[in-house]
């Protein structure tokens, strides 16, 4: 049989719903039941606990939240440190070898702190990183740009490769885009041995870095749209517009850097 409590929230029966007791048995059934104190006391322990643990994981969330911003500022001091003291100086010895090519860009060395941070941050929640790994992985936190005239092109980039391992930087990885539709050039990460930093070393001709420079809106913007964005098409025909007038230096699709 199902009973219905009433809609104020208390569950008692009502006086009328008491048997008559007498005698002793009047003084054990007066009061409040035995079990429900101990239930009562027993849920109320429970909660406690329950929020002790939470005021505990948030405490734990919140010493985390301040070690890893912490750990970014300092990943973001050193990446900058290495940047000034080693490479830097080493890619303006390199670039003095050759006065026929320049470092183009190099204002924009570093990227941003706020843009690195949150890569950072991100891939130490995406990727289960510690921030030190998360920096050792990313590969465009510090990165140049030379440029070379059409005609010295490939045998300029084969040089300066053999000057950046003379340097003491390791040969990581290379993507060569003179074949793409949308962008030219050769993209190339270096690692800095002693301090286990990569960093980016782009090759380009004064067309293939202009265009760069010409569609870098449309590229960021297709970066942050969902691919069945209506601007999507639109973006991507206007890069190809753009990377189809640039001039391929004789022998720059086989340029391979190892």
């Amino acid at each position: 049989m199902r009973i219905d409590w009433s809609d104020d929230g208390d569950e008692r029966p009502g006086t009328a719903d008491t048997p008559w007791v007498h005698g002793a048995d009047a003084g054990r059934n007066t009061g409040p039941d035995r079990d429900l104190v101990g239930k009562n006391a027993d849920h109320g322990a429970e909660a406690e606990s329950t929020t002790r643990v939470a005021r505990n994981l948030e405490y734990r969330a919140t010493v985390a939240a301040v070690d890893r911003a912490y750990a970014i500022d300092q990943g973001c001091a050193r990446v900058q440190e290495i940047e000034e003291k080693i490479i830097t100086p080493a890619m303006r010895r390199i670039e003095a070898k050759d006065p026929s090519r320049t470092l183009v860009g190099l204002e924009q060395r570093l990227k941003g702190r706020e843009r690195l941070a949150e890569k950072i941050s991100r891939a130490v929640s995406e990727r289960s990183r510690t921030p030190a790994q998360a920096f050792a992985e990313t590969k465009d936190a510090i990165r140049y740009t030379l440029q070379y005239p059409d005609e010295k092109y490939v045998a300029g980039i084969a040089a300066d490769v053999e000057r950046l391992k003379a340097a003491g930087f390791e040969a990581v990885d290379s993507r060569n885009w003179w074949e793409h539709a949308e962008y030219k050039g050769i993209n190339s990460w270096w690692r800095v041995p002693e301090e286990n930093q990569l960093f980016e070393v782009q090759f380009h001709t004064p067309a293939s870095y202009e265009a760069k420079q010409e569609t870098h809106e449309a590229y960021e913007r297709l970066r942050s749209l969902p691919p069945d964005h209506e601007d999507v098409y639109e973006l991507h025909a206007y890069q190809r517009e753009v990377t189809a007038k640039i001039p391929i230096p004789p022998g720059a699709p086989d340029i391979r850097i190892s």
